[in-house]
């Protein structure tokens, strides 16, 4: 029995591929292992999209290939940097739509060719995911790549163009995370609303999978603000089991830079977006991603952005300086923005949109959540954290199991996490019963 250990770097979409790897490397009769040192082959899937996480991803391959291990490494660096990641010592570099080879090559069946990074205009046939006992919320990909080429993103050189999974696919594998227990269900995409296959498209599959399953909410990310439309809102507002949440990546405020970063909508059309959200669904969640420093960012570009977040009032934002990645061709331009300037404009852009969140936070005093506990708070073993049907992190105090619904009233608000005082428990094995009668 050979030992496997599985590092996953970057977004949810590589740790639902990892979930697949894993499951199908467990049929096969790998053992998975805690830790590199204990494995014979070290697996690192790989995200590019951050600098610091391609870093850290480089330094695993080159540490594990020092030791000894088999490295294999996937995703979206594997795709991007092939000769560099062979010389650092990886046996084998998949991308991201090539996974499904993956067993015939720890098992010599494939001959000696290293690199399998081909077509991305393909869907890889997908496996059945390997959950850990009493997992609470899953995850299907519904669509891969991207087709707006950004100009600081590498999605479209990495993941590729667009392609849609058919409705029935997704369905099928919905369909087997529920009966494995699954209470939560979010659908995955690098631009998730965008999804179309001819005859359905994003607002249609989100019907459907209301109609067909038995979750207790079903959300997705990350859709894009330029396709984000009033049919899938008001799918949203009619469902029974649809989140609310809604990731919208503004990325920046000024409509120069966005014309620049090629995002297809300007500030005014934003906020416009922003305000046709909260008149359809006047409790949604909205929560974004913001820039800082990309290339040309005046001061004047800037306070643009933090007028945006000042008029808008985030529910919660990922916050970041921008990061030259290679092959864009934001990189290559030479109007780079100094450290310093970013690092500034970084803390007071974090001080405004934690000013709006806390805003928000102070109105739920008082009100009445459901929230499903996924595990143990991080800073106190005496209290639970769960996220509400709005993606909404709380903590509640007592000791209640994964998967349990806990509803109570907010009766306060630590930093900017909302504290439940518990009215009601109901334990997953009862929540279960009732969401499949």
């Amino acid at each position: 029995m050979r030992r496997f250990h599985l590092r996953t770097f970057g977004c949810q979409m590589n740790e639902y591929d990892s979930a697949r790897i894993r499951a199908r490397l467990r049929e096969l009769g790998f053992q998975e292992v805690a830790s590199p040192e204990e494995a014979e082959v070290v697996l690192v899937n790989t995200c590019t999209v951050r600098e610091k996480a391609a870093e850290k991803a480089l330094h695993l391959v080159h540490h594990a290939h020092k030791r000894g291990k088999e490295v294999v490494v996937l995703g979206c660096l594997a795709q991007q940097m092939r000769e560099r990641l062979l010389a650092h010592g990886a046996r084998f570099v998949l991308g991201p739509r090539s996974y499904s080879i993956l067993p015939d090559l720890l098992t010599g069946g494939m001959g000696e060719e290293r690199v399998y990074c081909g077509d991305l205009d393909r869907w890889d046939r997908p496996e059945a995911q390997a959950l850990d006992e009493g997992t609470v919320s899953g995850y299907v990909t519904i669509m891969q790549g991207c087709d707006h080429f950004c100009t600081f993103c590498v999605v479209p050189y990495t993941r590729g163009r667009e392609v849609s999974r058919p409705v029935e696919a997704i369905v099928e594998e919905a369909l087997a995370l529920e009966r494995q227990g699954v209470l939560e269900l979010t659908l995955l995409g690098q631009n998730v609303n965008s999804y179309h296959t001819g005859t359905h498209d994003f607002a249609d599959l989100l019907g459907i999978l209301d109609r067909r399953t038995r979750f207790l909410w079903i959300k997705f990310t990350s859709p894009h603000p330029r396709d984000m439309n009033v049919k899938v809102l008001d799918v949203l507002a009619q469902g029974e089991r649809l989140s609310h949440w809604i990731h919208l990546p503004l990325q920046a405020g000024s409509t120069r830079v966005l014309k620049r970063m090629r995002r297809g909508y300007t500030k005014e059309e934003f906020l416009a977006q922003v305000e046709t959200i909260r008149r359809i669904l006047p409790d949604a969640f909205l929560t974004t991603d913001i820039m800082v420093g990309f290339p040309g960012e005046t001061e004047e570009d800037f306070e643009d952005t933090l007028d945006v977040v000042r008029k808008v009032q985030f529910d919660g934002a990922y916050m970041f300086i921008y990061s030259p990645r290679p092959g864009t061709p934001a990189a290559r331009w030479k109007d780079q923005v100094p450290e310093d300037v970013k690092g500034k404009r970084l803390r007071r852009l974090i001080d405004e949109v934690n000013r709006g969140i806390l805003q928000r936070r102070q109105r739920l005093i008082g009100e009445v959540l459901e929230v499903l506990v996924d595990r143990t708070s991080k800073k106190d073993p005496g209290m639970v954290s769960g996220k509400t049907r709005h993606h909404l992190n709380v903590v509640v105090p007592g000791i209640y199991s994964p998967g349990t619904l806990v509803r109570g009233r907010v009766v306060e608000i630590r930093g900017l996490t909302p504290v439940l005082q518990p009215l009601e428990a109901i334990p997953r094995e009862t929540l279960l019963e009732r969401l499949h009668v």
